[in-house]
């Protein structure tokens, strides 16, 4: 086999090694949690436990889970998000029979206060090893990785019901669900390098603030979870109230996530289709009418029918909300608040509905679903960017500067990238696999910290960029680049790149590119993309607003750094999909847009696909 087809090869394992190992843990939570749920009619009839004891014990999982999430953090920074998961899986896996074999109440507090522990933790921590490979992989996959965790709630619960029904003694039942969840985890253990940007990756050292938008989403998603909860621990007793037996009760959970995972896998091109806000606003109003059908129809087969309708509605509601958050800040700030106060609400929800039965009856109390569920489409207008001053409209995008990245955008440098990563790689003995998948947008230094961080020196970087000047076979313009420049004439304009100033002007004079004027390279900032450093630094020096701005991109991480900068971004689709590209303005190439200009120095960026 050729080199280069073998390098493609190992390239392609490694990134499917690694979704495979998320996907394990995702399907390993849900899993092992839905095996308790299972369990909960029968250990509350077993042990008489009124309803709003129930709801008490209940919340001894939230204790244990934020203890778990606390302690997150430090485990990613020590051991790595990937493998702070999977150590978190075995011990969460090795704790389930206490639940299920708990014989007092107080054992039953204690033992889910130990099991919630775990259960935080491995969840903080596989979304953000989730969060990264979505980053890295430049394609939204949240709602598939979601998808698994909705698939091993079905295995879980209806694995219990079918124990339950069969007459299995709990403690057959809590070593089967030990044997398979060891055995999957053994089958997902991390390698060396499954999460590049793991603890070893350089830290920032300048403190930044939350963006505020992160709060909004997190209030949003606080109720979003806080629905999910009260389904996972009383869809089952909702059922029971209506005449359901043990063996049937589980059932109407079993329907709720069997929508919930098959909405879940379709998530991610609905989304690119018709958008955050629609998925989140449309769900919110489908969890509310199926919950409220299922208290209208007060039977078993009515409680099954409106949960499967609430489980379509929320499928995808948290995968977007933590796809939202991980934008608002690269550093992970924002996906932590929005995962933390997100699950306090999974976890508030079920005791908050047993307390109200207690008082008014289950039926009644889950009215508050019914009403989280309108919340939920009221709120979803959060997940709305924030706008840039441009004024947009069908005609185009008005704006006074047009910055542009080069790599993708003006210049097609993809097969000269590759070449010299692979002569880098080759030079001194490692995998370029990690690299090919994270380099595009990204400064070599960058890169290297995400990868190989005992390569990130400043020789290593000088030489990669020194190397890459001489490298010009494959170089070409991008359709309608020259045609661009060309019609904004003496307009504010520059062009901010992750190359050096030196590699710039060398690739733009190779494809004819070059006209002189403003250029923004790696040497010209401190951070690169997606910090909006360059593209900031950009519209000062050509003394225009930031918000008077557009920015031409062709990479996430470039998307990103335009947005931060609170500039509007045109995506270029000439090296990654559009759903890969968060902005509502996408084009083929530079064919698809055509500048006119104004008396007044304004400038219109007519976009024609």
């Amino acid at each position: 086999m050729p080199k280069w087809e073998a390098a493609v090869s190992e390239e392609r394992r490694s990134t499917t090694n690694l979704k495979v190992a998320i996907s394990g843990w995702f399907l390993l939570n849900g899993f092992v949690v839905a095996s308790w749920v299972a369990h909960i009619p029968r250990q509350a009839t077993a042990l008489e436990i009124p309803p709003d004891t129930l709801g008490l014990v209940l919340l001894g999982m939230a204790v244990g889970s934020i203890l778990g999430m606390t302690v997150a953090p430090t485990a990613i920074r020590r051991v790595g998000a990937d493998r702070a998961a999977w150590m978190a899986g075995i011990v969460y896996t090795l704790l389930i029979p206490l639940p299920l074999l708990a014989g007092s109440v107080v054992a039953l507090g204690l033992s889910l206060v130990l099991l919630g522990a775990f259960h935080g933790l491995l969840d903080v921590t596989m979304n953000a090893a989730a969060a990264r490979y979505e980053r890295d992989l430049g394609r939204p996959v949240m709602s598939a990785f979601h998808g698994w965790f909705s698939v091993g709630m079905v295995v879980g619960v209806t694995g219990g019901s079918a124990a339950l029904a069969a007459g299995l003694a709990p403690a057959a039942h809590a070593a089967i669900v030990v044997g398979i969840g060891v055995g999957l985890l053994l089958m997902c253990r991390p390698t060396a390098r499954s999460t590049p940007d793991g603890p070893t990756v350089a830290r920032e050292t300048r403190p930044r603030t939350v963006d505020h938008r992160a709060y909004a989403l997190a209030a949003i998603a606080f109720v979003c979870l806080f629905l999910e909860g009260a389904m996972a621990d009383w869809a089952g007793l909702l059922a029971v109230a209506f005449g359901a037996g043990p063996a049937v009760a589980p059932l109407a959970y079993a329907a709720f996530t069997a929508a919930w995972a098959g909405g879940r896998f379709l998530g991610d091109r609905l989304t690119a289709s018709v958008g955050d806000v629609v998925i989140v606003r449309t769900g919110g109003l489908l969890a509310a009418v199926g919950v409220g059908f299922a208290l209208l129809a007060a039977s078993p087969g009515g409680v099954a029918i409106g949960c499967a309708v609430a489980g379509l509605g929320l499928a995808n509601a948290v995968p977007v909300l933590f796809r939202a958050a991980a934008g608002t800040d690269p550093a992970g700030r924002g996906l932590a608040l929005v995962t933390g106060i997100g699950y306090a609400g999974f976890l508030v929800g079920p005791p908050l509905v047993g307390f109200t039965a207690a008082a008014v009856g289950l039926p009644r109390a889950m009215l508050l679903v019914v009403a989280g569920g309108v919340l939920l489409s009221f709120g979803a207008n959060a997940l709305r960017r924030r706008r840039p001053a441009v004024a947009t409209g069908p005609a185009g995008i008005d704006c006074r500067a047009v910055l542009f990245d080069m790599d993708g955008t003006l210049v097609d440098s993809a097969l000269a990238c590759e070449v010299l990563w692979r002569e880098w790689a080759a030079r001194v003995g490692v995998d370029p696999a990690p690299i090919l998948a994270v380099h595009h947008g990204r400064r070599p230094e960058e890169t290297l910290r995400l990868t190989y961080p005992e390569h990130a020196t400043a020789e290593t970087a000088d030489w990669l960029q020194t190397r890459q000047i001489g490298v010009t076979d494959g170089l070409k313009a991008v359709a309608g680049a020259a045609a661009l420049l060309d019609a904004l004439a003496d307009r504010p304009w520059a062009v901010v790149t992750s190359a050096s100033r030196a590699l710039a002007e060398s690739r733009l004079r190779a494809v004819g590119l070059w006209r002189g004027g403003l250029l923004i390279g790696a040497d010209d900032v401190t951070e690169g993309k997606p910090s909006p450093e360059g593209y900031l630094a950009a519209a000062r020096a050509l003394g225009v607003s930031p918000g008077e701005c557009v920015v031409l991109e062709d990479a996430p991480a470039g998307v990103e750094a335009g947005t931060r900068a609170g500039m509007a971004v045109v995506a270029v689709t000439t090296t990654h999909a559009p759903t890969a590209l968060a902005t509502p303005h996408v084009v083929r190439d530079l064919a698809g847009v055509s500048a006119t200009l104004d008396d007044k120095g304004g400038i219109r960026l007519v976009l024609i696909g």
